[in-house]
């Protein structure tokens, strides 16, 4: 019986030091390459605010524009796309299990497709983002669709482009006027000055 009770207190005094160690540790969290779960979400969410913004305010439309999304993706040209989806706003949804795929939602007012018209298009859209870790950087690496997602401001501003360009076709030229007509509905309106 004596060699029983020391046993025992052996393994109580043993679990109490195991105990006693794991209750000293600093909590930290799990990391992630040298992140927090929290600070790799935030860094991801940051990532993709910086890219659907510059997207939002037309940064695609723009033959120049690409290079401003360089720090935040690898993909080294803007995919091509016939369409643009216009909308007012949008929001970076953040997954329950951190990944490599993020997903914006956006409020759609409407379509333009070259070679057609402007459509009306009330709803919402998602687009499916892929973001990875390269050289210690968080970059996009795709996204799906592939069309620009873009305010009515700069949909407009790329249509007046399009309208002032001597190449645009005679037919393409009533399609952009009857868009911009339709958009500007969702553009701030002057004030008048009143006496």
């Amino acid at each position: 019986m004596h060699h029983r009770l020391l046993s025992l207190l052996f393994l109580v005094a043993l679990t109490s030091a195991v105990f006693a160690q794991f209750a000293s540790a600093p909590q930290s969290g799990v990391k992630l390459r040298g992140r927090s779960i929290a600070e790799f979400e935030s860094e991801q969410k940051t990532l993709l605010s910086n890219y659907c913004r510059l997207d939002f305010d037309g940064a695609r439309l723009d033959p120049s524009g690409w290079s401003r999304f360089r720090p935040y993706t690898s993909l080294r040209a803007n995919p091509e796309f016939t369409r643009i989806v216009v909308v007012t706003r949008f929001n970076i949804e953040i997954p329950q299990q951190p990944g490599e795929e993020l997903a914006a939602t956006y409020r759609t007012v409407g379509f333009y497709h070259r070679g057609e018209s402007y459509r009306d298009a009330v709803q919402s859209d998602r687009v499916q983002f892929r973001v990875q870790e390269q050289n210690g950087i968080l970059l996009v690496t795709g996204f799906t669709p592939d069309e620009p997602h873009v305010s009515p401001r700069a949909a407009v501003t790329w249509m007046n482009h399009l309208l002032d360009n001597p190449k645009t076709p005679d037919w393409e030229r009533v399609n952009l006027k009857d868009a911009v007509e339709r958009l500007n509905k969702f553009l701030p309106q002057p004030r008048s000055a009143t006496p």
